[in-house]
């Protein structure tokens, strides 16, 4: 069997989850965490993001989940206060192995998961079912922000699909990395189906609340 292809990843430990074509907008303010920025700018623009499983973002190092996310710095814009906004794209999950050092950052050897569709292969039926699931669920929450949208795109690859859900989907993080942490698209389908039928129902029940507060008037 041939081993998984392995690299040397900078780990910034998150409270939230970024799951893989996802963009993800961070502060960074910590001096630990600035050089860590500007050693992957000087390399690849690539570290990874994991959900802190203990410890918390600031302060001493945090004990991150195996499974993450790789993300790739899209913009870096410094801020007058000495922070930086960056701006990442997740790329594709990885593995921790071993945690090569924690100071004056968290770094990993880390290798990369294949993606699989899952047993059985899902029919073109159930992944349309599930896309036009998702298309109402985005018009609901496009509702509430507002706007309106005829038709709502999405891929047809179930790989892809399960993480475009993932990605606009929200909720409690450890249920996101559940989600992520999922063996197969189609587990990580079956896991996002409820979020996605429950959200559109709520969302469409803010919508009408507020409508009739709307019109209601008071003399």
């Amino acid at each position: 069997m041939i081993p998984p292809p392995q690299r040397q990843l900078p780990i910034f430990p998150l409270s939230s989850v970024l799951f893989p074509q996802m963009m993800l907008p961070l502060q960074v303010f910590e001096d630990r965490y600035k050089r860590m920025l500007r050693d992957c700018l000087e390399a690849d623009s690539r570290f990874g993001v994991a959900l802190i499983k203990e410890g918390a973002e600031v302060g001493e190092p945090a004990t991150p989940h195996t499974i993450g996310t790789v993300a790739r710095i899209r913009r870096v814009s410094p801020g007058e206060d000495g922070r930086y906004g960056v701006l990442v794209l997740g790329e594709r999950r990885f593995r921790i192995r071993e945690m090569l050092q924690w100071k004056p950052y968290e770094k990993a050897v880390v290798s990369f998961p294949v993606e699989i569709e899952g047993d059985p292969p899902m029919s073109t039926n159930e992944v349309e079912a599930i896309r036009y699931k998702a298309a109402v669920f985005l018009r609901t929450l496009l509702g509430l922000q507002g706007g309106w949208s005829r038709k709502v795109e999405s891929p047809t690859d179930p790989i892809d699909l399960s993480y475009y859900i993932a990605s606009v989907t929200r909720g409690d993080p450890r249920r996101q990395q559940e989600i992520l942490e999922a063996l197969s698209a189609r587990k990580r389908l079956e896991l996002l189906l409820p979020l996605i039928e429950s959200g559109a129902e709520a969302n469409t029940k803010e919508m009408q609340e507020r409508f009739l507060l709307k019109g209601t008037r008071l003399n």
